[in-house]
């Protein structure tokens, strides 16, 4: 996208989908915070095509969201890294992934956050309610939720998977889950 086609390019909603607005770009961006950062990571678990994931990378790369480094030399490889402006996305994702989970699954979440300590839903800003600090990898895992099928069983495990994972909406003031 260009800033010509924004009809208010001061809007900072509107700066910040000429980034990730796309969709692909936001998935590619969800994959990196699940720990893919070399292409053939990104096409196994996206199913995208090479030529789209290369123009997305290159974009990503471009907007500031990814770094681009080589890990091989012979033959030259290159993995892409969250920069601190992707790794600021993180929260903005994650609350998006909430909002479909209440809004547009009637069957139940097919994924969803759990605090790694408890297996309680985690809320999707992920900040540590004492320090105020957001939560990284381990403390949440985005886990497979009670409607997700085969497919994304196998790619996200269960938490746990004797125990049901509690309804974040049946008490607005039921613990969260975020770990200290």
């Amino acid at each position: 996208m260009h800033n010509s086609s924004l009809i208010n390019p001061q809007c900072p909603i509107a700066r910040s989908l000429e980034r990730v607005g796309e969709w692909w770009s936001m998935l590619i961006l969800r994959e990196a915070f699940l720990g893919a950062s070399r292409f053939d990571q990104f096409q196994k678990n996206l199913g995208i095509a090479p030529n789209m994931l290369t123009r997305r990378l290159q974009t990503l790369v471009a907007d500031g969201l990814l770094e681009k480094r080589p890990y091989s030399t012979r033959p030259l490889r290159h993995e892409y890294v969250l920069t601190a402006a992707g790794q600021d996305f993180r929260p903005v994702l994650w609350t998006i992934m909430a909002w479909g989970n209440q809004h547009f699954a009637p069957e139940g979440p097919a994924i969803q956050l759990v605090d790694s300590a408890t297996g309680a839903p985690a809320e999707p800003m992920l900040v540590d309610r004492h320090t105020g600090r957001p939560l990284t990898y381990p403390a949440f895992r985005v886990v497979a939720g009670p409607a997700a099928d085969a497919r994304t069983k196998s790619r996200y495990p269960t938490w746990p998977a004797t125990t049901p994972t509690p309804n974040p909406t049946e008490s607005a003031d039921a613990p969260t889950g975020a770990a200290a």
